[in-house]
């Protein structure tokens, strides 16, 4: 999808729940923020790159959700690797908007919150969600059916 700088700022509301995560190969990170940058969630939330571990984000998700009374939740993440593919598969699955960031884009955002360009597990999600909020980021496309096979 090619959207504008304005059409990505569109889709961050105030009733918009933005969750961020930092991909790992067996563990991720995620921490919540709303659309003004407030983080949410009291403490950085770990799950396992499983389908369980995929159930027990998204029960997280709608817990915060129905908590905050937000109505739309947009996840964003670094795709390092090929660990996040799973995840976004997972996602797509159950209707939830996955945006993604150049890597570079991330390390470059983390020197605007304290000067400072070293990358942490900790740092990393709060920076996504500034990303998310000024609508610097993409949107990935995850073809299905014969475009799949041929993907592969």
């Amino acid at each position: 999808m090619n959207l504008t700088q304005n059409d990505r700022l569109e889709q961050v509301t105030s009733d918009t729940l933005i969750v961020d995560v930092d991909v790992g190969s067996q563990i991720h990170l995620c921490r919540a923020f709303d659309w003004r940058g407030f983080e949410l969630s009291r403490r950085i939330f770990k799950f396992r790159n499983t389908g369980m571990g995929f159930l027990t984000f998204l029960r997280w998700t709608e817990e915060l959700m129905n908590k905050t009374e937000m109505k739309k939740v947009i996840v964003g993440c670094e795709p390092t690797g090929s660990y996040w593919l799973t995840f976004q598969k997972f996602l797509l699955e159950h209707d939830i908007q996955l945006v993604t960031f150049n890597p570079f884009t991330v390390n470059r955002g983390m020197e605007l919150d304290d000067n400072s360009p070293e990358k942490s597990d900790l740092k990393d999600p709060k920076t996504i969600a500034q990303l998310v909020k000024d609508g610097r980021f993409s949107t990935s496309y995850l073809p299905g059916g014969v475009y799949a096979e041929i993907r592969s």
